[in-house]
């Protein structure tokens, strides 16, 4: 997805710091993957940024309330005037908190320029890791359907979904 005219190009830098960042595999704990985002984000944007962890008390992190539930980003990045909101979702087993992330980086979008919703998939590569090459993906690449709804999402809601896949104990 590329950030076109006048839509915030925030997203598209803080998507591709994430994309590349280091994500120790040891840091499972929410705690964790927001350090290991603002030590990425810190260490790759200019120092104009300004980056927020939620949970430090700062007033750039603002939920978004909705028929009751509160809806906080894990951080936020604030650069060139814009304000970019970024959720941090792990997947082990299964994609069942990918429908919460959408959910709240969609609610999220009402407040902030941007929405960066980081899945950071840690679901094994093969069905069985110890076996051949011709062994079955787990995960199987995004269908141009997928594609299709992800680029929806940022062209009518701002909202930027990057999907970073790493081997839960480094296999390649």
């Amino acid at each position: 997805m590329k950030a076109r005219g006048n839509e915030p190009k925030l997203a598209e830098q803080v998507a591709g710091v994430l994309r590349v960042g280091g994500f120790d595999l040891q840091h499972a704990g929410e705690l964790f993957l927001r350090g290991d985002a603002e030590r990425a984000l810190r260490g790759n944007l200019p120092p104009s940024a300004r980056v927020a962890v939620a949970g430090r008390d700062d007033p750039l992190i603002r939920p978004v309330s909705l028929l009751g539930s509160r809806f906080t980003p894990d951080l936020v990045v604030k650069a060139q005037g814009q304000r970019c909101a970024v959720t941090i979702t792990l997947l082990r087993r299964d994609t069942t908190p990918l429908a919460g992330a959408l959910a709240s980086a969609l609610v999220l979008s009402a407040r902030y320029n941007a929405v960066v919703a980081f899945v950071l998939d840690r679901r094994p590569g093969k069905r069985d890791p110890f076996g051949g090459d011709e062994d079955e993906p787990a995960r199987p690449e995004l269908s141009d359907a997928e594609r299709s709804f992800l680029q929806q999402l940022w062209e009518r809601q701002r909202v930027w979904v990057e999907v970073r896949r790493q081997e839960p104990f480094g296999w390649v």
